[in-house]
């Protein structure tokens, strides 16, 4: 018995191996019937080249920086073994990319403004704002898109207008 075990994983190891060949792939796909062999692109068949990143600020620094939302946090050995922090930052990034794809597929880009993801990025940064003071703040977000680790290159994707948060 056990020797059968180590053959069917010596075999299922090798036909992985040789699924990842473009030309033995279409071989291969006959045979595998209940596709379970794995090829490279089941996890991303198309994988992102750039980070999203969101940025704000209120009416009141229209000429002032932007703050950026913490999506991202420094890489460290316990993230292999404990990461909370991955579910919101998968959603983060989901939200970003929803949105932007809904945005270039509307006609009248005013209707974004009731798109479940552009209202989850309101509360998102509703939550980062100091509450000290109690007054309403309006503010303008923006999605960037960023390439590498550090911000290498930025490009605009998405600006929203003036909100006011409560």
């Amino acid at each position: 018995m056990q020797y059968l075990v180590i053959t069917t994983l010596a075999i299922f190891t090798i036909a992985s191996v040789f699924f990842q060949v473009k030309r033995l792939q279409r071989r291969l796909s006959r045979f595998d019937k209940l596709g379970i062999l794995p090829n490279y692109s089941f996890f991303a068949p198309k994988p992102l080249m750039n980070d999203f990143r969101v940025v704000y600020k209120t009416i009141a620094e229209t000429d002032g920086e932007w703050t950026e939302i913490p999506m991202y946090k420094p890489f460290r050995f316990m993230r292999l073994c404990w990461n909370p922090f991955k579910y919101y930052n998968k959603g983060m990034i989901d939200t970003c990319n929803f949105l932007v794809s809904e945005f270039n597929a509307l006609e009248n880009k005013k209707f974004i403004q009731v798109s479940a993801h552009y209202l989850n990025i309101l509360i998102t940064i509703s939550a980062c704002l100091n509450k000290g003071s109690g007054d309403p703040q309006k503010i303008r977000f923006a999605i960037i898109s960023s390439e590498g680790a550090e911000t290498l290159k930025i490009k605009n994707v998405v600006f929203a207008s003036y909100h006011q948060i409560i």
